[in-house]
C-alpha cells in the first residue's frame, strides 16, 4: 500500500530547497591585487585584520565561544598562508631550492593552466601546514632545511597542539575528539572528551603571541640557512650561486632574497636591505664568489 507524505516516518523535520544554487564563481573578490609583500607582512596584515574582531573588546567582555572558534581558524590559516607564500617564492627565487624540486612531480592539469611563476602553487597542492612535524617535513622537502634551532623546536610543537584544538573546530564544532586528546596527552585531557574548545580573550592573546613568535622565528632561521647555503653550497660544480661580494654585481639577487624574508610593516621593521648585505658580505665573503 502507498505511504501519504503525512504518513511518511523518515520526514522527521521540514525540508525547504535552497532558494538558489551556490555559484562559487561568484565567491571571490577578483579586484584584490597580488600584492608585493614578504611572506611575513602577509601574516602580519591576516592577523591584524582577525585582531580587530576582539581586541576592542572592553576589560570585562568576553569571546563568544563561536568567535573562539572562528579565530582560532584564522589564525592558523594565518600562519599556514606564510608558510605556502615563503616556499612558493623560495622556489622561483633560489637555485638550490629549485634544484631541490627538480624531480617533484605535477597535476598535468596543473601544468595546462599555471603560469611558470605560479607552478610553484601547484608543487603544494598536496601539502598541508595545519600541524607541527608538516611545518618541518615541507622546510625539509621543498627547501632542504631540516635544523630547527631548540627555541623553535618548543614553538613548533606548541603549534602541534594549537593545531590539535583547531582539527576539534573543523571537524567537531570545537568538540575534543579522542584522537585530539590522545595528541595533546589522554591523563590531562581525556576528561574533556566532547567538551567544547572554549577559547577566553587572555587564551588569544597568548595564541597570537605564540603564532607571532613562530612565524617570526621560522622566517629568522630560513633566512639565514638560504643565505649561508647560497654561499657555500655546491650546485653544478661551483661554490655559491655566483656572489661577487661587489654591491653593483649583488644588488639584484640580493635584493630577491632580502624582499622574500624582509618586513617593512612590523613593529619593528626589518634591518635596511644594504646593511643585511654588508653584514652578509663580511660573514661569507671569502668563500662562494666564482
Amino acid at each position: 500500500m502507498a505511504t501519504n507524505a503525512t504518513e511518511d516516518y523518515a520526514a522527521i523535520v521540514a525540508v525547504r530547497n535552497p532558494l538558489r544554487k551556490i555559484d562559487t564563481a561568484t565567491l571571490f573578490d577578483v579586484t584584490t591585487p597580488q600584492g608585493a609583500l614578504s611572506p611575513y607582512d602577509q601574516f602580519l596584515h591576516n592577523t591584524l585584520q582577525l585582531n580587530r574582531h576582539w581586541t576592542r573588546l572592553g576589560l570585562t567582555e568576553e569571546l563568544t565561544p563561536e568567535l573562539g572558534i572562528l579565530l582560532l581558524l584564522g589564525y592558523v590559516s594565518a600562519v599556514e598562508g606564510y608558510m605556502r607564500a615563503l616556499i612558493r617564492r623560495l622556489i622561483n627565487c633560489d637555485q638550490f631550492t629549485k634544484n631541490k624540486c627538480e624531480s617533484l612531480q605535477l597535476a598535468y592539469g596543473a601544468v595546462l593552466h599555471h603560469n611558470s611563476e605560479s607552478l610553484s602553487d601547484a608543487l603544494l597542492e598536496e601539502t598541508v601546514f595545519s600541524s607541527g612535524p608538516s611545518i618541518g617535513a615541507a622546510l625539509t622537502k621543498f627547501v632542504g632545511f631540516d635544523n630547527f634551532s631548540a627555541n623553535t623546536k618548543d614553538l613548533v610543537a606548541q603549534y602541534d597542539a594549537i593545531c590539535q584544538l583547531r582539527h576539534c573546530c573543523v571537524h567537531r564544532f570545537g568538540r575534543l575528539g579522542a584522537k585530539n586528546a590522545t595528541a595533546l596527552g589522554l591523563a590531562s585531557h581525556g576528561q574533556f572528551l566532547e567538551k567544547p574548545v572554549l577559547v577566553r580573550k587572555a587564551d588569544m592573546i597568548d595564541i597570537a603571541d605564540l603564532l607571532f613568535a613562530l612565524v617570526k622565528s621560522i622566517n629568522n632561521e630560513v633566512f639565514g640557512f638560504v643565505l649561508k647555503r647560497s654561499a657555500t653550497g655546491k650546485i653544478d660544480g661551483n661554490v655559491g650561486v655566483g656572489w661577487t661580494w661587489k654591491i653593483r654585481g649583488d644588488r639584484r639577487l640580493f635584493k630577491q632574497y632580502y624582499s622574500i624574508f624582509a618586513s617593512v610593516n612590523d613593529a619593528t621593521p626589518s634591518p635596511l636591505e644594504r646593511e643585511t648585505y654588508e653584514k652578509f658580505r663580511a660573514a661569507h665573503n671569502r668563500v662562494g664568489s666564482r
